[in-house]
């Protein structure tokens, strides 16, 4: 599993950093953009590892390719974001609202993005991988 967990970090890294220079710096357009990455690098580490395999994972590989790549994900973006947040002029206004919101407002905000993440990773590793072993003719 390691190797598919570094696998989903390197196209994840790579394309958050195409999607912060192109799509947040260039077109203006906010954090959201870092979603489409997400899913996308989600699709394409779904489907490596079942040409590399030839088979789906079981439902233990599913387990921890699910939450491996969702704590990679949050880990990874959560820097990202916290570099979006430094490079923006009014960081010391933005932490100090983050400051101000409290722990509950925090906890739900990381409660909805650790969903998230499963949801895709889960759509990835279950649907996407079955679409792509029928069209390779593995089932």
């Amino acid at each position: 599993m390691k190797h598919y967990l570094k696998h989903f970090a390197a196209i994840y890294s790579i394309a958050l950093v195409i999607l912060v220079a192109i799509l947040i710096f260039g077109l203006q357009l906010g954090g959201i953009t870092l979603i489409p990455a997400l899913i996308a690098s989600a699709l394409l580490s779904a489907s490596h590892f079942v040409k590399k395999e030839q088979r789906l994972p079981s439902s233990d590989e599913k387990i921890q390719l699910v939450w491996g790549c969702s704590a990679i994900a949050i880990i990874i973006a959560s820097f990202f974001v916290f570099f979006l947040v430094l490079m923006n002029p009014n960081a010391e206004q933005i932490l100090k609202a983050a400051d101000e919101a409290g722990l509950g407002l925090s906890a739900l905000i990381m409660l909805c993005l650790i969903a998230v993440h499963a949801v895709i990773f889960h759509f990835a590793y279950g649907w996407y991988t079955s679409f792509i072993a029928r069209k390779q003719h593995l089932m």
